[in-house]
């Protein structure tokens, strides 16, 4: 069976001031998702890059910072009896419920005892104690609440990511009606599963395997540069056809989540990136819906940064990049 991968080029002509005022053609490629039919659009030369991006010290500066050791177990709400003890602990990683929950059952991991780390500098240790607290909080929600059926362990990191906070964290929601673009996505995986009798993912990394996108497979998870990328970069990691549900937190398959998670993020660091986000989309087990690891790569945190949220993705959910993912993807397998 073939996925089938649509594409359309449209062509914008005027007279260039860059050329001297000759006519000038431009290509913009509109791409579609093989799965949920949303809209993808390649635009050459949209996504700027400064050279030598500075931080000021004083947004480094630790002082006051709640995520930090010494503080996050004063500043920090602790868990209701069902989920056992006040907070979590997996390594330099510690849980607890968000003081500012976003559902029913909403926490935050504090995921480093260094308050600031460039993305090149994480280890897989690192992320391996996050996403296991994370996970035992999904578990232990699915445990108490029959209703919660969606999980997602997500993460913003740096101020063009949209996180308030310079210390790295990861945010995890659990309830029974999820995202809008995780019931998109499991939807149009189960009619998939239910017409071909076969899980999506499993069936575009073996049409994939061997191409420019098909990053990797580190253990049970495939990675992939989606055809009709969301956002900048974007790469998919995606369990193996056998596994569903959540992961064991201190299994294989997280395992190898992470370690291709610090991958990417070196991809990241070699291009002059510094800031991204993640999602990672869990539900009850359903052999249609594998667990699903987004990233993408957000505009470089500088003195003078700039969002790249524009209106096609706050308010069109259009995906706008400037390299194609079989370029992206080309450059991201050197680093697997």
């Amino acid at each position: 069976m073939s996925i089938e991968f649509e594409r359309e080029s449209q062509e914008a002509t005027f007279y260039s001031p860059l050329e001297d005022f000759e006519q000038t053609t431009v290509e913009t490629e509109v791409r579609v998702d093989p799965l949920t039919g949303r809209t993808a659009r390649v635009v050459t030369d949209n996504f700027l890059v400064p050279d030598s991006p500075e931080i000021a010290d004083e947004v480094l500066d630790s002082e006051g910072c709640f995520f930090c050791p010494g503080t996050v177990e004063e500043a920090t709400p602790t868990y209701p009896d069902w989920v056992g003890p006040d907070r979590g602990k997996a390594g330099e990683a510690t849980s607890f419920p968000n003081l500012n929950p976003y559902g029913a059952h909403s926490n935050v991991v504090a995921l480093t005892e260094d308050h600031y780390v460039p993305i090149d500098e994480f280890t897989t240790d690192q992320f391996a104690d996050g996403l296991c607290a994370a996970l035992q909080y999904v578990r232990d929600v699915f445990d108490h609440d029959d209703d919660a059926r969606y999980a997602s362990v997500n993460m913003n990191y740096l101020r063009p990511a949209g996180s308030s906070l310079i210390h790295p964290h990861m945010q995890t929601l659990v309830d029974g009606r999820g995202t809008n673009e995780q019931r998109r996505v499991a939807d149009a995986a189960r009619a998939f599963y239910e017409e071909h009798d076969e899980v999506y993912w499993s069936e575009l990394a073996l049409d994939e395997r061997g191409g420019d996108r098909y990053v990797a497979e580190i253990g049970n998870v495939h990675w992939l540069a989606p055809f009709a990328p969301k956002h900048h970069r974007h790469l998919v990691g995606v369990a193996a056809q056998i596994h569903s549900g959540v992961p064991d937190p201190r299994g294989d398959v997280a395992h190898d989540f992470v370690q291709g998670l610090v991958n990417v993020l070196q991809y990241y660091a070699s291009v002059g990136l510094n800031s991204f986000n993640v999602a990672l989309f869990l539900e009850r087990d359903d052999p249609a819906l594998p667990p699903l690891l987004n990233v993408t790569a957000r505009s470089v945190f500088d003195e003078y940064y700039w969002s790249d949220a524009t209106f096609f993705t706050s308010l069109h959910d259009e995906g706008v990049v400037d390299v194609a993912p079989e370029e992206y993807g080309k450059e991201a397998h050197t680093f697997f």
